[in-house]
């Protein structure tokens, strides 16, 4: 039984191997290769060759290529001389729906960038996004979409991506051609690499303030015009100062509140809770709720107050700034992969404050892991320790003064 258990994953292996292989050498005309190494977003990263655009690409580190600016936001969002907050995000082909919602959404009134993971089976979704950035107006001014694939073992440079000029008519690309569009994409089935995707979504953003989030975060009403103003006082990339956002979730059938005032009624009435309030309440909870509710209700803009860094499970939501530091990207995903920024923030002197007023949700209260989430941590425990000992080498070596201030990361 060894036997015959060896010679499949040998078999699966050599599939992964060949699968690689196709996607790397046959998507060079119809649905291609990808890359850049982060340069200027304001270069424009497009040609017209025949019936393609053609989109230039570079290598990513040693093992991934991408393509910046596969869609361009025409937005500027600079009306009232501030700098625009861009809400940064990063996603699969399955996330399709919810990259059109953020776009959408009166709750995002900014640039939005995003990176896109794809795989041999996923790669219609580019075409798919292209064709919505050229229909529909909000997305056309708001999202920059970034394109992300694995090299194969072979591969040694990036292709281009060509993606086929569109004839149709706007007009008759409705919510239920969408619908069946986006239906007949396979998302990727690989392990996804989290930290790449927040890094290249960062380095492709049109703005230097960064909102980093999930996807399928919703924002509660006007976030992006209620801190900007606030966003440009505290983050400049001179003053080591970071702006913390609250988290919920609501229950799949419940309304998403708009404002705090919506909030806090249902947190009262349990049906709103922190997020992740019953699966990880240590990395998300932010001590002094009902403080938070009094200071939002007696304010009528959104203000800011510093708090302490809680400890190396805590996975705060941010912004900041294009200066700031990176995450990791040799972390493995699903194990403190967020929280390892966080810390270098901590250990590199950078103050927390967090900001009044706004706040995202997430549908769904998670109570558990999925099957396919565990075995992605199942399998990316075995780079825990390589990991744990570069990263506590460089953060030590880097910022030698801090560790008092706070403590151990444990991972």
């Amino acid at each position: 039984m060894r036997g015959i258990s060896r010679t499949i994953v040998h078999f699966l292996v050599f599939i992964q191997i060949m699968c690689c292989v196709y996607f790397a050498t046959n998507m060079i005309r119809h649905r291609q290769g990808y890359a850049i190494q982060y340069s200027d977003p304001d270069i424009p990263n497009r040609k017209y060759e025949g019936e393609f655009i053609k989109y230039d690409t570079k290598k990513y580190g040693s093992d991934f290529c991408v393509a910046y600016n596969v869609t361009r936001a025409t937005g500027e969002f600079r009306e009232d001389g501030l700098e625009p907050i861009s809400l940064v995000l990063h996603a699969t082909s399955h996330y399709m729906k919810e990259i059109e919602g953020q776009c959408s959404s009166r709750n995002w009134n900014g640039p939005i960038s995003v990176s896109l993971f794809v795989d041999r089976t996923s790669s219609e979704a580019v075409e798919y996004l292209h064709e919505v950035h050229r229909c529909s107006s909000k997305v056309n001014q708001k999202l920059s979409l970034h394109i992300v694939y694995r090299m194969s073992p072979f591969q040694k440079v990036c292709d281009p991506i060509f993606v086929k000029r569109s004839l149709r008519k706007c007009n008759t690309f409705n919510a239920t051609i969408r619908s069946r569009e986006r239906s007949r994409v396979i998302p990727p089935f690989q392990i996804y690499p989290i930290n790449v995707m927040r890094n290249v979504a960062r380095k492709g953003a049109l703005s230097s303030i960064h909102m980093t989030a999930d996807v399928e975060m919703v924002f509660s009403e006007g976030f992006a015009v209620k801190m900007k103003a606030l966003a440009n006082k505290y983050i400049n990339g001179k003053d080591k100062k970071l702006l913390v956002i609250r988290r919920f979730e609501v229950d799949n059938k419940a309304h998403v509140p708009v404002d705090h005032k919506e909030l806090f009624v249902m947190i009262k009435a349990f049906r709103a809770f922190e997020f992740h309030h019953k699966f990880f309440a240590a990395g998300h909870t932010i001590e002094s709720l009902w403080q938070w509710f009094r200071m939002s209700k007696n304010q009528t803009d959104a203000y800011a107050w510093q708090i302490d860094y809680k400890s190396s499970s805590w996975e705060a939501q941010l912004i900041m700034h294009r200066k700031d530091p990176y995450n990791p990207e040799y972390f493995p995903t699903r194990i403190r992969d967020q929280q390892s920024l966080v810390y270098e923030l901590c250990r590199a002197n950078y103050t927390f404050h967090l900001a009044s007023h706004v706040f995202n949700v997430h549908r769904g209260v998670k109570t558990q892991e999925t099957n396919l989430s565990s075995a992605v941590l199942t399998h990316q425990k075995r780079l825990r320790t390589r990991s744990y000992k570069r990263f506590m080498h460089y953060i030590n070596s880097t910022y030698p003064d801090t560790f008092d201030q706070c403590g151990k990361f444990v991972m």
